[in-house]
């Protein structure tokens, strides 16, 4: 991402990455010492992102939108509020009770957190995205403050009765990005 974004030219397409991480504790510039779990067995990287520190591993699909903001003429607010809502919109159809909480940047259902969002915008575009959980282990969500708030817990959707496949949430989040994002 951050390579793709450091070699971006004015014509380089904007492209949207979907993926599943190895489990992973990743740790924005924002994130306290005091949060940081001491003796994990997952590897632990520092990210340039913002937010807090958060979990990734499989069952979870990341997006990654790596868009030139100057071109596509967005200020970075409304690209943020943009790509939440987009996603925002696809999870309703499988979990209409989902809201977005900008105190605490992600998607809930009541004080869950379903969805967290950690982007980089810079001159040459934005990196990161969302990070969606769809079905996975949620035990080490359990050794961390979930993105600083130690009220939060994590759920996924299969939890909450989902039980559509990974690839068609990923299609549908794909389908909302690209109506969104013309």
């Amino acid at each position: 991402m951050q390579e793709f974004t450091a070699q971006r030219k004015g014509d380089t397409p904007d492209e949207v990455w979907f993926l599943e991480h190895e489990p992973v504790y990743t740790y924005g510039m924002k994130t306290n010492k005091d949060d940081i779990p001491e003796n994990t067995q997952l590897p632990l990287l520092k990210s340039d992102r913002g937010g807090k520190i958060t979990f990734h591993g499989p069952g979870q699909l990341v997006v990654y939108p790596l868009f030139d903001l100057r071109r596509r003429s967005i200020k970075p607010r409304e690209f943020i509020y943009k790509f939440q809502d987009s996603i925002h919109r696809s999870l309703r159809d499988y979990q209409s009770n989902l809201t977005i909480n900008n105190d605490d940047p992600g998607i809930y259902y009541e004080n869950k957190k379903v969805v967290s969002f950690g982007l980089k915008i810079t001159k040459k575009g934005t990196y990161h995205g969302a990070s969606i959980n769809i079905s996975m282990d949620l035990a080490p969500w359990n050794e961390v403050t979930i993105c600083g708030n130690d009220q939060t817990e994590a759920i996924d959707l299969r939890k909450l009765g989902c039980n559509n496949s990974f690839n068609e949430i990923r299609k549908s989040i794909r389908k909302s990005l690209s109506k969104r994002f013309k």
